[in-house]
């Protein structure tokens, strides 16, 4: 590594980020930053793996290639290696000459030079394309379009083979954007009418038809498991465990054989064991009436995952609740999330939320309304304000960083149970 490039890099970042200068950035700062960098990268980065790398907690050792390849991703490039090659070498006659006058003034005309170029250039392009790039699509134009999607398997990955019609109007770029996370968007041809995209994940998304940075149509796609499922690691394509991997007998964890193996893994940061739930069997429950109940615990013994942070999450149409659980020295780091209603242990009080997590857990989550109450071995511990409907309930998953094990999950509406699993 150059510390040249790794300068440079974050200086890029910061400039994207546009937040202002890294030395007035506060935890929640690189927690944001954590989550940015996942949407855009699916690679996720810890908020102590990026205070190192910025510079806020004392640290001897270089940024592992890793985490260099995932800074390098977030700004555009495929590798590091790629960055670097963007980043001009420096000479000590360079380095010195860099902070005369002379070059000085210079670095200004160039800059001039440059924003007037980009002036002329996008005039040019402005008068060549037309009002229509600038100017959003009428109601008349769009009644026509149309978009539709089906995904051509149960399980994952999973291809979805989207079907489209622009009706004639005149674009300069047609895309597909498969969910939330803008990066995973690709062009299409306006003259086409069929396109697919695959998804790694199951879970509820919502897909745009875009031409000339206007959505046109949307519409959701449910990507479901065949009852659960578990994936390890949070890239663009996870490890899939299979059958013989994950055992059911009463409890819902890892083969022996997997477990060892995942512990014998020498990694900075602990494995991101993941179960899904997003089944056909699922009911109507809706997102502001229904009770959901799991005990579980977090199974993992190392250091690099000594906090043994787990994850519940309820996922409705529009989005999501998450509860989250660590051992009590911990919980500055946790979130509680309820549909954009976000609480920071930075600046929050979730020592509740702090348990031997090694042991088993029951956790409860009550919704009524805009309310929900959560519960931790039938003790009530937080109620949150929930500032959105989720829509229909259409999914769960269980998140352990580390490894952990499930014993039960329960989802019930005001008709009673819709979904009992015991693993047996």
């Amino acid at each position: 590594m150059n510390e040249l490039s790794l300068q440079q890099c974050l200086a890029r970042i910061e400039e994207k980020l546009g937040w202002g200068s890294s030395k007035d950035w506060l935890n929640q700062d690189f927690q944001l930053l954590s989550d940015r960098i996942f949407d855009e990268t699916r690679v996720r980065l810890s908020i102590t793996t990026l205070k190192r790398v910025w510079g806020k907690v004392n640290y001897d050792s270089a940024p592992s290639i890793s985490t260099l390849n995932a800074l390098a991703l977030f700004l555009g490039f495929k590798t590091w290696s790629s960055f670097r090659q963007t980043v001009p070498v420096q000479t000590p006659e360079t380095v010195k000459n860099s902070s005369s006058p002379a070059f000085m003034t210079r670095r200004k005309v160039l800059i001039a030079a440059g924003v007037l170029v980009l002036a002329i250039s996008t005039a040019a392009v402005l008068a060549f394309t037309g009002k229509k790039a600038l100017t959003p699509y009428t109601t008349e134009e769009l009644k026509d379009v149309q978009f539709s999607s089906a995904p051509v398997s149960l399980g994952l990955p999973n291809s979805v083979v989207f079907k489209y019609d622009y009706a004639r109007l005149d674009t300069d770029q047609t895309t597909i954007q498969q969910s939330w996370n803008d990066a995973l968007t690709f062009e299409v041809d306006p003259d086409g009418k069929e396109a697919t995209g695959i998804y790694y994940y199951p879970g509820y998304f919502r897909a745009k038809l875009i031409a000339n940075g206007q959505v046109l149509r949307e519409h959701d796609i449910h990507i479901r498991t065949n009852g659960w499922m578990a994936t390890i690691g949070d890239a663009d394509m996870p490890r899939y465990l299979y059958s013989e991997e994950i055992k059911e007998n009463g409890v819902l964890k890892l083969s022996e054989a997997t477990y060892q193996e995942l512990h014998e893994m020498e990694t900075e940061e602990a494995p991101l064991l993941t179960y899904h739930y997003f089944d056909e069997s699922f009911e109507q429950i809706r997102g502001d009436d229904f009770t959901y109940e799991a005990r579980f615990r977090n199974s993992y013994r190392k250091s690099n995952g000594i906090c043994q942070r787990t994850e519940l999450l309820i996922h409705g149409e529009n989005g999501v609740i998450l509860m989250p659980f660590s051992i009590p020295g911990c919980i500055s780091d946790l979130t509680l999330f309820a549909m954009g209603n976000v609480l920071e242990g930075k600046s929050t009080d979730l020592s509740a939320f702090g348990t031997n997590i090694y042991e088993w857990q029951k956790a409860k989550c009550v919704v009524k309304g805009s309310q929900a109450s959560i519960y931790l071995n039938d003790e009530l511990i937080r109620e949150v304000h929930i500032p959105e409907y989720m829509g229909n309930l259409v999914g769960f998953k269980i998140r352990f960083y580390g490894t952990g094990e499930l014993d039960y999950v329960q989802l019930s509406g005001p008709e009673g149970v819709a979904v009992d699993e015991d693993f047996e």
